[in-house]
């Protein structure tokens, strides 16, 4: 699909989104966002009724990965108003035609292998590589220059930092943080925070 469409969040990831949209055909709306701000039109509850005043024609999700739990909670959100939520994949970014990605995902200039799976609501950035078989669950976060090897499960929620490699069959559990830079050999537990080389538990879930 293409037409209007509006971004919930107003940081720079939301105008990273933007340009993206943009760049698919999109027309942006505006911004929703808790605080006033450039091109921001309204807050959560307005959200429904510029659904249905037909204001927009769908919507995604542009909070970054400060606050993965607020994505999931505006996913939620346009879920219930009602709103398209449209997949959007840069025009330079490599897609295996086997590769299947859910709604309203972003995809930047990446790289998606063969039978590789994305759930809804995932954020892939700009050099990112998830090789064949990789399955990445919903509302996941791939920062730029991450590189998932075969068959590597990035699980609902989690987020994978800058440049980090995860090596075959690695699984990370939902919630789980993998920093920046990190080479990650071994599972990594759900909630669970790992980081250097080889990734080591920083910090274990509660």
């Amino acid at each position: 699909m293409a037409g209007r469409i509006l971004i919930l969040g107003a940081g720079g990831h939301a105008r990273a989104v933007a340009d993206l949209a943009e760049v698919c055909a999109f027309t942006l709306v505006g911004f929703i966002d808790r605080a006033a701000g450039p091109g921001v039109i309204g807050g959560d509850a307005d959200v429904a009724a510029l659904a249905r005043a037909g204001r927009m024609d769908g919507a995604v999700v542009g909070v970054g990965n400060t606050a993965l739990t607020r994505r999931a909670e505006l996913f939620a959100l346009l879920r219930h108003a009602g709103v398209p939520a449209p997949t959007l994949v840069h025009p330079r970014a490599v897609v295996s035609p086997s590769c299947r990605i859910g709604a309203g995902t972003v995809v930047f200039p990446a790289t998606l292998g063969a039978h590789v799976t994305v759930g809804d609501n995932a954020v892939i950035y700009s050099g990112a590589v998830a090789e064949h078989e990789c399955r990445i669950g919903d509302h996941a976060y791939l920062s730029p220059g991450v590189i998932l090897s075969g068959t590597v499960t990035v699980e609902r929620g989690a987020f994978v930092g800058t440049g980090a490699v995860l090596l075959p069959g690695v699984v990370v559990g939902a919630g789980a943080v993998v920093a920046a830079g990190a080479v990650v050999t071994a599972d990594v537990r759900e909630g669970d925070t790992v980081i250097g080389v080889p990734a080591r538990v920083r910090i274990e879930a509660p």
